[in-house]
């Protein structure tokens, strides 16, 4: 029996779409992010929900993911961000998959490659602005589209870069951000005057969307990227009146229950003291399930639909939760750890995380059930 469940509502997917669809303009192509796995959520489901709800473009975290869907029926256009070393450059001719240019020793081989067929590579080239994780530097870019634009098998489909910093909406972060599109500007006017500006042109995400959306849906800026705001969640404070809903439920069950005194000790440490006589529920999650360290005192999961305060230092397998204002909680009892009313993006934050710094491995280490208006249309069981 499986610790975690999570499910995955498909029709809300379908709704945070159509509310981000309302925020853009009809001229702007929507990228859905469904790297590493569709951020926890499946990528299959998730993907196809995606291309029937309008999505233009898929992108991935590398080709497996991209030839996974592609196996699974998937053929709308995918972008793979990066795939370490790119070992196998013939599968992504094979399964008609763009890449990821952010280097110039990686332009050069891709360059060199000499395809047994006459399909062309379609590319993207990456540019680092300020993130200074991937990209080409902005003084080398020129060179290296030029280059490309020469290769008779590769065919440069567009170019677009990573904002570090649109999750603050502080002076310091605005600023940073403004530097960044400022710098791509700069940059797009010199392809333009050199005649090799690609068709697309990306530099927006969800984050970028809520705080930016003037700058990164311009004229020129022509696609969106995004993830986040798909799978339900607002990581910038933004004007819209509609907040997106968490498409992901994710629960656990109650094993044990009891009455402790006041005074005493729950949790390795002696990490949470009662305050008063009440009762403490053993839920089957822990530390290999994918809850976060930093969630008990914070987290506040549902039993019976009331909060239940996460407490004491979590096990391996095992934490508790204080369920004295549920005096019907009992072992099988589901407890809902993430999804619609519950406060998880905001426990993170006050702890200093990120929404997926802890629903990810929630996520991961759960048995998906997908749904649709409140039925079920299949489950993914973890092997």
């Amino acid at each position: 029996m499986m610790h975690l469940a999570a499910r995955i509502d498909l029709e809300t997917l379908k709704n945070n779409i159509a509310l981000v669809q309302s925020h853009v303009p009809d001229d702007i192509r929507i990228m859905g992010v469904v790297k590493c796995n569709a951020y926890g959520h499946g990528l299959f489901q998730t993907s196809k929900t995606m291309v029937e709800s309008g999505v233009d473009y898929l992108v991935v975290s590398g080709l497996t993911e991209g030839i996974n869907l592609r196996k699974s029926g998937i053929d709308c256009p995918v972008l793979a961000l990066n795939d370490p070393l790119y070992l196998h450059l013939e599968h992504a001719l094979k399964y008609n998959l763009s890449l990821t240019v952010a280097d110039s020793e990686f332009a050069l081989r891709l360059a060199a490659y000499n395809p047994d067929i006459t399909q062309k590579f379609r590319v993207h080239i990456k540019v680092d602005t300020g993130l200074g994780r991937f990209g080409l530097s902005p003084e080398q870019v020129e060179e290296v589209m030029a280059m490309l634009d020469q290769t008779p098998h590769i065919q440069v489909d567009g170019i677009y870069s990573h904002l570090a910093c649109t999750f603050q909406s502080d002076a310091r972060s605005n600023a940073f951000t403004t530097n960044q599109i400022q710098t791509f500007d700069r940059l797009l006017d010199r392809l333009e005057k050199s005649n090799l500006m690609p068709d697309m042109v990306h530099l927006g995400s969800s984050t970028g969307l809520l705080g930016f959306q003037d700058q990164v849906c311009s004229s020129r800026l022509n696609a969106l990227r995004i993830g986040t705001l798909f799978y339900g969640y607002a990581e910038r404070l933004h004007g819209w009146e509609t907040e997106p809903t968490p498409i992901a439920q994710v629960s656990a069950r109650i094993i044990q229950v009891r009455d402790v005194p006041q005074t005493s000790y729950v949790g390795y440490h002696c990490s949470h003291q009662m305050k008063k006589d009440g009762r403490i529920a053993v839920m089957q999650c822990g530390f290999d399930q994918g809850l976060h360290g930093v969630l008990p005192g914070k987290l506040l999961p549902l039993v019976h639909g009331r909060e239940c305060p996460l407490i004491g230092k979590p096990a391996l397998a095992q934490s508790m939760l204080d369920v004295s204002d549920v005096p019907e909680a009992a072992p099988g009892n589901e407890v809902i750890l993430a999804g619609p009313g519950i406060n998880l993006y905001q426990a993170a934050q006050s702890a200093g995380k990120g929404i997926w710094e802890v629903l990810l491995p929630l996520l991961k280490n759960a048995e998906k059930t997908y749904t649709y208006g409140g039925k079920v249309l299949c489950a993914e069981t973890r092997a």
